[in-house]
């Protein structure tokens, strides 16, 4: 438990939204011009897309070419900030999410790279591999009263104050490291709830199509030195959670998942079809993910929308997940890239503009 205290300790949570994401402005040179690209989370292509930039009196548009590039001329004089909003050129036609930033001055010169968010999601793999879900960004943030939290786990980045990322394990973690803990406890895990538990965690890696998790000892997660390991997940029963509760959670620093703890009640891996969906649950707060109310799924608060409630993964948790992935390892590619903030900000110009998404 000590080494549980030091972790979480050690790490810290952060929790913020800009209403319009923007690159710190400071004093700058002059700009002739602003360029950049879009580049669709999906993969798909980016024509037909168009870029729109506004400084004061100034306004100007450009269609995205082959490879979502895209070149504006700017004043001679420009204001403090330029706003860029990125849509389909014919909206009858769109296929991403409209995308808004505000770009300091002092920014301009820079390649600007937006990460587009696409109307629907096409499963990669796993039971669902194919299936095609409407995904929103204002929906996997939303949540289900005001001190709930909801599927995405938004947090800042504090390189960029203007950035919204999602909590998330690095990709190259995985398969994480799952140990029970028998020491702290000193509650006995049997045979039995071992299968119990591995049975569930292996569906829901059937539902992903992806290695998530691997058994490990308790010992082999213990720190060597001073340095900690980022990887493992612990599970173990508190004696002061009683019947079949349990509690999953995902610590970080910043966006980077570091360490997963799963407390469950004794009767938490009893047979009972009762308790079916329980691990899948903890697991995918383990992932980074909260609960929601905005579909059905695994993680549906069960005190506010019992009804949604799911065994395992559904098509819409994978889909919203596999795409905060892919988007994730856009941004890592790119320390620059804009991708939910900015299509959050573009929401809200869909509404100034008083237009309906589809």
């Amino acid at each position: 438990m000590k080494m549980r205290a030091r972790r979480i300790a050690s790490l810290l949570a952060f929790l913020a939204l800009a209403s319009l994401p923007a690159v710190a402005a400071g004093q700058a040179g002059k700009a002739d011009v602003l360029r950049g690209r879009v580049l669709p989370a999906d993969g798909a292509d980016a024509r037909g897309v168009r870029v729109f930039a506004r400084a004061g009196t100034f306004a100007d548009s450009a269609e995205v070419d082959s490879l979502g590039r895209f070149s504006l001329p700017l004043p001679e004089k420009l204001a403090d900030s330029v706003e860029l909003a990125v849509d389909a050129g014919d909206p009858a036609a769109r296929a991403f999410h409209p995308a808004r930033v505000r770009i300091g001055r002092d920014q301009v010169a820079k390649e600007q790279e937006v990460v587009l968010l696409p109307l629907r999601w096409t499963i990669r793999s796993g039971r669902y591999a194919g299936e095609v879900v409407e995904v929103s960004p204002e929906r996997a943030f939303r949540t289900a009263c005001e001190r709930c939290s909801a599927f995405y786990r938004r947090v800042a980045s504090r390189a960029d104050s203007g950035r919204t990322l999602v909590q998330s394990w690095p990709e190259e973690r995985f398969p994480l490291r799952v140990a029970f803990d028998r020491e702290w406890s000193g509650v006995n895990v049997t045979r039995r709830d071992s299968l119990v538990f591995w049975s569930e965690a292996r569906e829901l890696e059937e539902v992903f199509g992806a290695g998530m998790f691997r058994p490990t000892t308790y010992g082999e997660t213990l720190p060597v030195g001073e340095e900690e390991s980022h990887d493992v997940v612990l599970v173990w029963f508190d004696p002061e959670m009683h019947g079949a509760s349990g509690l999953g959670s995902a610590i970080s620093m910043g966006a980077e998942i570091e360490f997963g703890d799963v407390r469950l009640g004794r009767q938490a891996l009893s047979a009972d079809a009762s308790m079916r969906g329980l691990v899948a649950h903890e697991l995918m707060h383990t992932l980074g993910f909260g609960h929601t109310c905005a579909w059905r799924s695994v993680l549906a608060d069960v005190r506010r929308c019992p009804e949604l409630r799911a065994d395992t993964a559904t098509p819409e948790d994978v889909a919203y997940a596999q795409m905060a992935a892919r988007v994730r390892a856009l941004q890592r590619e790119g320390r620059r890239r804009w991708a939910i903030e900015a299509a959050l900000a573009g929401a809200e110009w869909e509404r100034e503009r008083g237009l309906v998404m589809r």
